[in-house]
């Protein structure tokens, strides 16, 4: 009797056991709370951008003018440097051997002049000048010209091998901080173009030996789809939102606009990336203070707009 209401039993309790755990496994857990809500337009009528910190001066690829070996580099990533400070120096000594060479030529040069002045001021002082005959002093005054065109010459070639080796050591064009260094001591600095991505703020790594911008104040790119740039009007107030903490947000300024609408390409940064959409971008600033934000970094941007009408 037993063994004939056993195995029922087993199965009864394994469908009741089935039951309890699906029924557990469906039980709703409670959702956490969100540390850090998206940013929301603190304007009734708003226009949604993307920007773009960037350098106030916009950043500055610093190249090489000569494909040589870098000898020596002075500043690192985040650096302070003045305007004419040295960045990186070039080796100089093809160019310190041109100038020895310019200088031992211009030496010869002038003592190549010297004697040919020398030479046609003792027929200028001759009493009788049936002494010498006309094609004499034709020749020696020739003579004298090209001798001093050819210091000229010689001037020349030692200023340029001097201009060389000034060139050779790159310095900061303005005053600023270094965003990036991409060179070291033993690499060869090449000729590249810089070819622009997307805008002054983005340009290609390559080519790029050193980036660097005045950062005080930060500047900010605003990208403004097409569709939304006729409620843009210079001047309008804007706020912006660093991404993954909506609670640091601050105004930003207006500086100006760019009156042309240019290709958006800002999903991977490739060069022969191509989009539909096009963008008009607004330029604004703001203080650093004690923000956590970065040039190179993107901000959610609300800018005030017309009620639409």
């Amino acid at each position: 009797m037993l063994r004939k209401y056993f195995l029922p039993f087993i199965a009864l309790l394994g469908a009741i056991c089935g039951l309890l755990v699906v029924f557990w496994s469906q039980k709703k857990l409670p959702i956490p709370p969100i540390l850090f809500p998206p940013a929301i337009s603190p304007y009734t009528h708003t226009i949604a951008g993307v920007g773009i910190i960037e350098s106030s001066s916009e950043n500055i690829a610093i190249g090489s003018p000569f494909n040589e070996v870098v000898a020596k580099v002075f500043v690192t990533e985040g650096d302070v440097v003045k305007a004419s400070s040295p960045i990186f120096q070039l080796d100089l000594r093809n160019f310190e051997a041109q100038k020895e060479s310019a200088e031992a030529s211009l030496q010869a040069a002038l003592v190549t002049r010297d004697d040919k002045k020398e030479q046609l001021s003792f027929y200028e002082r001759l009493k009788d000048a049936r002494a010498v005959s006309e094609q004499e002093y034709s020749t020696a005054r020739y003579a004298l010209l090209c001798a001093e065109a050819s210091v000229k010459v010689a001037m020349a070639t030692l200023k340029e091998a001097l201009i060389n080796i000034d060139r050779s050591i790159i310095k900061a064009p303005i005053d600023g901080r270094i965003l990036q260094v991409n060179i070291h001591i033993g690499e060869i600095a090449p000729i590249a173009p810089i070819i622009a991505i997307q805008s002054p703020s983005m340009v290609s790594s390559q080519g790029t030996l050193i980036l660097m911008g005045r950062v005080e104040p930060l500047q900010i790119r605003i990208d403004i789809d097409e569709a939304d740039s006729w409620r843009f009007r210079a001047g309008s107030e804007a706020m912006a939102f660093v991404r993954g903490n909506s609670s640091i947000n601050f105004p930003l300024k207006y500086v100006r606009t760019e009156p042309y609408i240019i290709p958006k390409k800002s999903f991977t940064g490739q060069i022969m990336e191509r989009v539909d959409s096009r963008v008009l971008q607004a330029l604004y600033n703001f203080d650093k203070n004690d923000y956590p934000v970065y040039v190179g970094q993107v901000l959610d941007v609300y800018i005030k707009a017309e009620p639409l009408k």
